[in-house]
């Protein structure tokens, strides 16, 4: 019987291999993970953006009630996940917006609150005193859910849409988007218009 094992000079040069392959491998594997969370986030933008458009089509008007009027006063919706760093001139408005002072308490509010119930409110806060036309047979009506869910984007941050600028006007930029992997919003909510740059790395879905 042949009870001879691996000698050291064995192991070392398998472990040399192994080692030569995983740092080949490495770069090429976390490169294949970051393009599908890029990916994701391309897809769920649009499937928001398609949401909002779903919205429309059927009520008439964007998703701007602030749960106590249905005139245009909603600046930004978002959803669940962390704020993202806001860098970049003119693009701290959206920082502003989702603070929890000035505008941040009465001109925001969740796409589920518009999308995935009729609860418009402020803050993220359901039930609001007045919701979108519902009743069962009429033609411009709320016949939601127009998505199942918003989660956090890949990296853990909001989606957020500057739905402001949907009735404000007809030529500026309104978008859903992603800080990206930088987790760093470089998009400006402020000072859209007709031309834009997308910022950094951010994953825009433009709307209009």
């Amino acid at each position: 019987m042949n009870n001879k094992g691996f000698t050291l000079i064995e192991m070392v040069v398998v472990l040399a291999v192994v080692a030569i392959l995983a740092a080949i491998l490495t770069p090429t594997i976390a490169k294949n993970i970051n393009d599908a969370k890029i990916a994701r986030a391309t897809n769920e933008a649009q499937v928001i953006a398609s949401a909002v458009g779903s919205f429309y089509k059927d009520t008439g008007r964007w998703p701007t009630s602030n749960g106590t009027t249905l005139t245009d006063t909603l600046h930004l919706l978002y959803g669940p996940g962390n704020t993202p760093t806001i860098q970049g001139a003119g693009v701290a408005n959206e920082q502003f917006w989702l603070n929890t002072g000035g505008w941040g308490t009465a001109l925001v509010d969740t796409f589920a609150n518009h999308l995935i119930q009729n609860t418009p409110g402020t803050s993220g806060t359901p039930g609001g005193t007045v919701t979108y036309p519902a009743v069962a047979g009429t033609e411009i009506r709320w016949r939601g859910p127009y998505i199942t869910e918003v989660k956090p984007d890949p990296w853990g941050n909001i989606y957020s849409c500057n739905i402001w600028y949907t009735f404000n006007t007809t030529t500026n930029f309104v978008g859903v988007w992603s800080a990206g992997p930088d987790r760093i919003s470089n998009t400006s909510a402020i000072q859209p218009s007709a031309t834009y740059t997308v910022g950094g790395d951010d994953i825009v879905f433009r709307l209009q």
